[in-house]
């Protein structure tokens, strides 16, 4: 190969690989959106302890949305899980902790607490423990939530178990409105929850 050949080809690679770099650096310095959902505490519970004893958990997950990128589905057996939009924290915390703040509000309680298994030493008027089956949805279209959760006595004893579907409308195309009609899919099950235990503790 003449040294005048290996000038071409120089010339005519080096726009190629530049622009190659270029690409790449603005995909390595692109940033992440982060998202929390969100529940507000009522400013009536804020005070003195009142209203009855209830624990929450355990909430279980499935793995395909226990992730910090938030995950979409493109199919009925595709799912895309975005880089740069995910969770400010675990996923289960952040469920865990709006339906306790929305179980509170719901049943006039201060006394609403996430727990992890029962446990005698700390007496419940009831225990809420939810499966997730599925939590996710597609943009500018529906968040699907389906879930089967138990109410427990003081004792342990299962009360009641049911299945909640609930489908809630994407009105948006990007991941904000993704997020909030998650955030609307989980209060319309604290809602369906707190609706069921009623009965229970008015007795």
């Amino acid at each position: 190969m003449t040294l005048l050949n290996l000038h071409k080809i120089v010339f005519i690679l080096l726009p190629v690989l530049s622009g190659s770099l270029l690409l790449s650096g603005c995909a390595a310095s692109r940033k992440a959106d982060f998202y929390q959902l969100e529940e507000t505490v009522n400013s009536a519970l804020i005070g003195v302890e009142k209203g009855p004893v209830i624990g929450l958990g355990p909430v279980h997950l499935p793995e395909y949305i226990n992730r910090p990128q938030i995950v979409t589905r493109n199919s009925k057996h595709s799912l895309n899980a975005s880089e740069f939009n995910r969770w400010i924290e675990p996923i289960n915390d952040s469920i865990s902790r709006l339906l306790v703040i929305n179980l509170s509000n719901n049943l006039n309680s201060n006394r609403v607490y996430g727990v992890l298994k029962y446990d005698r030493q700390y007496p419940l008027d009831l225990r809420v423990a939810i499966d997730i089956g599925r939590f996710d949805g597609q943009l500018g279209k529906n968040v699907f939530l389906e879930s089967r959760w138990s109410l427990f006595d003081k004792n342990d004893r299962p009360l009641l178990t049911r299945i909640s579907l609930i489908k809630s409308p994407v009105n948006g195309e990007d991941y904000e409105a993704l997020v909030s009609a998650m955030n609307k899919a989980l209060q319309q099950l604290g809602k369906e929850i707190s609706q069921a235990s009623e009965s229970f503790l008015d007795r």
